[in-house]
């Protein structure tokens, strides 16, 4: 993995995490100017006012949407890009190619997942610079609709504030990672990167077309169960299972893929 680290642009990663941030600090800066100033008679704290509750918020709802493009900007191509210009075949030279293809994937899953998940860590912690650490009400704080149907553990939400959300930034995290190996795994057998990066996006997408025909009863969009509190309703099986297909898919794709990189 240490080697793979002189492959990164450090400009282009710098590059993506200020892109990354744009939106949570755009929310931030829209929440801090409407509620500063102004009598707390509803008990705000971070928890009713982060990005993970905020259902009607534009820069909000746009960031749960492109969290699959934002997760594959980092490293999500690498391999495709160095399958094409040669420099895939020089690892192979020094180690067995599945482990080279594995260090790639690892890169591709912790950086998709970082880049996603640490805007949110920072939105919700720089409410907590200006706002008190209040566990919410669910009777004073009724607005931001943090019920069963919507919020995975609403239990703990109401009693561990700071868990709940932490825990919630992680599944951000796990799936910003699947997100960027999926794109990675799809790569290898597009021979258009644009369009490689886009095919997290385009899952994303064609999950929330399925959803609005009702077939199940909770969402199977991540950016619905991505959220502290989704505007759709939820189902924590939905997503466990969504969670294993899409596991089953990228290792049925990187199986594949490993065939096409086995013959150059």
């Amino acid at each position: 993995m240490i080697n793979l680290w002189h492959r990164f642009n450090k400009q282009a990663l710098l590059f993506s995490v200020m892109l990354a941030l744009v939106l949570p600090m755009i929310q931030l800066y829209q929440r801090l100017r409407s509620h500063l100033g102004q009598k707390n008679i509803f008990l705000d704290s971070p928890f009713t006012l982060w990005m993970g509750v905020d259902g009607f918020n534009f820069a909000a709802v746009t960031y749960y949407l492109v969290i699959p493009l934002l997760a594959a900007l980092p490293a999500a191509t690498l391999l495709k890009k160095d399958a094409e210009n040669g420099y895939l075949m020089q690892l192979r030279l020094k180690g067995v190619l599945a482990k080279v293809v594995a260090t790639y994937y690892a890169w591709s899953f912790i950086l998709g997942g970082l880049i996603v998940a640490l805007p949110l860590l920072l939105n919700i912690s720089f409410f907590a610079l200006f706002y008190p650490s209040i566990v919410p009400d669910n009777l004073l704080n009724q607005n931001i609709l943090v019920i069963h149907a919507n919020t995975f553990g609403v239990g703990l939400y109401y009693q561990h504030p700071w868990v709940h959300s932490l825990l919630n930034i992680s599944l951000v995290l796990l799936w910003g990672g699947l997100f960027a190996t999926f794109i990675t795994a799809m790569s290898l057998h597009l021979k258009n990167r644009f369009l490689a990066l886009s095919t997290g996006l385009l899952l994303q997408l064609g999950l929330l077309l399925i959803q609005e025909l009702h077939f199940f009863s909770g969402s199977f969009a991540p950016m619905d169960f991505l959220k502290q509190s989704a505007t759709s309703n939820t189902s924590f099986v939905g997503m466990i299972i969504l969670t294993l297909v899409m596991i089953g898919l990228i290792g049925v794709l990187t199986r594949i893929g490993a065939r096409k990189l086995a013959d150059l």
